[in-house]
């Protein structure tokens, strides 16, 4: 298709006066490229409401692991056991039988 601003062969003019006077057009085909917006690159991998937190060794560890896992299984959103299987693989397991034993859950603490 070519990209110019003119309408394909074929067709007929448009005629204003098959319209009330007071009928408002707007000519959409004809914006100035300024008025555009530019096309902003995506950033790759990179959460932005984290961008500037520095990373413990153990969360590095386990994001690549989980970066790893999305890009062979071709999954970009890992359910549930995908996740548990990950941290399994890498060496974690649960340590108490029941949730009192083992801690309540709790937030880290933030920096």
């Amino acid at each position: 298709m070519a990209d110019n601003r003119s309408t394909p062969g074929g067709g007929s003019e448009f005629d204003f006066e098959n319209f009330p006077r007071n009928s408002c057009f707007h000519e959409r085909r004809e914006v100035p490229e300024q008025a555009r917006p530019a096309r902003k690159e995506r950033r790759r991998r990179i959460d932005p409401t984290t961008f500037e937190k520095q990373y413990t060794p153990e969360e590095l560890e386990f994001m690549n692991a989980m970066q790893q896992f999305k890009m062979r299984s071709g999954k970009t959103f890992p359910s549930f056991g995908d996740v548990l299987n990950v941290a399994r693989s890498l060496g974690y397991e649960k340590l108490g039988t029941t949730p009192e034993e083992s801690g309540p859950l709790e937030p880290p603490e933030r920096s």
